[in-house]
């Protein structure tokens, strides 16, 4: 096949099988794997799925992570697979932010926290911490999420909260680099009296909860803002 017909076959066609039938057609030939490797594969397969009626819940228990199927809106636990994490560590140290277009944003938790994208699918992996003073990950201060752009680029937006400071960055996964950006700026939100939630994928904008705490007598209340982030 010429490349661009074999690339409309993967799209219009593989992309439309179960993710263990895609898992065997990469073993076919050196072209094969990777065409159903590449990113925009991953993405349109992730849509074709997602409007399945045949979907995936993942879980993490105390000491282990399986996946059950989800039937038309309820969990059949009579497959569930289990499957291993591709980073030595505790289960209980994983925390999920987010998942979208097959991919799953963690955080492990440590003296340093790190930040993992992950595909469960071929258990591949992109550790996107630096353990740089200026960007390093902190579970505890900063937010993050993921998105699409308008070049079917998946991102990775990290608002990282430093001496009173809101600095956002977006990492590329086509490019493998982080970027800063300039839109945010002043202290509003920044202070740790305000617990960021993980990003809310809605209709190509990230929404970030930030309720406010503070402890008069002993007692904590909160108060829940909103603060928008919209990506192009």
């Amino acid at each position: 096949m010429e490349p661009l017909e074999f690339e409309m076959f993967a799209h219009e066609i593989l992309s439309r099988q179960p993710s263990k039938c895609v898992g065997r057609f990469k073993s076919v030939c050196k072209q094969w794997r990777y065409e159903l490797s590449s990113p925009m594969f991953s993405i349109i397969h992730s849509r074709r799925m997602s409007n399945c009626e045949h979907r995936k819940l993942i879980t993490l228990s105390m000491s282990t992570i399986y996946i059950d199927n989800l039937i038309g809106g309820k969990v059949d636990i009579s497959e569930r697979k289990f499957i291993s994490f591709p980073v030595d560590t505790p289960i209980s140290n994983l925390n999920i932010f987010a998942s979208q277009y097959g991919l799953l944003l963690m955080c492990i938790q440590g003296p340093l926290d790190q930040l993992i994208l992950w595909n469960p699918t071929t258990n591949k992996f992109l550790n996107l911490c630096h353990n740089k003073p200026k960007s390093y990950f902190d579970i505890k201060a900063d937010a993050v999420g993921i998105y699409l752009d308008s070049f079917n680029d998946v991102k990775i937006l990290h608002l990282k909260r430093r001496m009173d400071d809101v600095v956002p960055r977006v990492y590329s996964r086509n490019t493998h680099q982080w970027k800063t950006l300039t839109f945010f700026k002043g202290p509003d939100y920044a202070s740790r009296l305000y617990l960021w939630s993980p990003g809310t994928l809605c209709k190509n904008v990230l929404y970030f909860a930030s309720p406010h705490y503070w402890g008069p007598a002993k007692r904590f209340s909160k108060f829940a803002t909103h603060f928008i982030c919209l990506l192009s």
